[in-house]
């Protein structure tokens, strides 16, 4: 039922007009209303995070370097512990993004946070350097499959022929994603997995 809703409320944002994303229509309310609907308390995720599905999202805001804002997400995974006979947490890393909802919702987030649509880090990369542009791998830096992606006008591009081998959301007039070095520093949002441990009848 929380899906549902949060599918009819994206449906109803994006009637009002051209949606880009993170675009002018996604105000403070309709992100809270997103945040609110997604929640589900049988799979509670720590305080300060958000609940899409079975992963929690946070917004950081401390700007870092992609492999420093990784490591962030790591650190702040294995503080966590298991919620008594509920759920357990299994490990945090930059935030992986695999359906257009999921994009929304990471969106959200970020305008909770921050009232505004900053560069934020994700945890798309790739490793190796290809001659054609169009050959790069990317991946997710939890090992999730890179399903999904949503690069804004003219993106990828290693612009200047600078090796930009990481993702950042929230760019160009959609608000897509960017390529970019990894070595500027971004706020970014982390995510954890979650899994509820089954009840059993003694």
């Amino acid at each position: 039922m929380a899906t549902l809703t949060l599918l009819l409320l994206l449906s109803a944002a994006f009637t009002l007009g051209d949606f880009a994303l993170g675009g002018d229509l996604m105000t403070e309310s309709i992100a809270h209303d997103l945040v609110k609907f997604a929640a589900d308390r049988r799979n509670p995720c720590p305080r300060g995070w958000f609940q899409f599905n079975s992963r929690c999202f946070m917004f950081v805001k401390t700007a870092r370097t992609w492999p420093k804002a990784e490591r962030h997400c790591q650190l702040l995974g294995e503080k966590l512990t298991p919620v008594h006979n509920t759920v357990k947490y299994l490990g945090a890393n930059l935030a992986s993004v695999h359906n257009y909802e999921e994009s929304q919702f990471l969106q959200a987030v970020v305008l909770i946070a921050t009232g505004s649509f900053p560069l934020t880090w994700i945890g798309g990369f790739y490793a190796v350097q290809e001659k054609v542009e169009k050959d790069r791998l990317w991946f997710w830096s939890d090992g999730s499959k890179f399903d999904h992606e949503i690069w804004a006008e003219g993106e990828p591009n290693n612009n200047n022929g600078a090796r930009e081998p990481c993702i950042q959301m929230n760019f160009g007039a959609e608000n897509g994603w960017n390529d970019v070095s990894c070595g500027k520093r971004y706020s970014s949002v982390c995510s954890i997995r979650t899994c509820l441990i089954p009840h059993t009848i003694n």
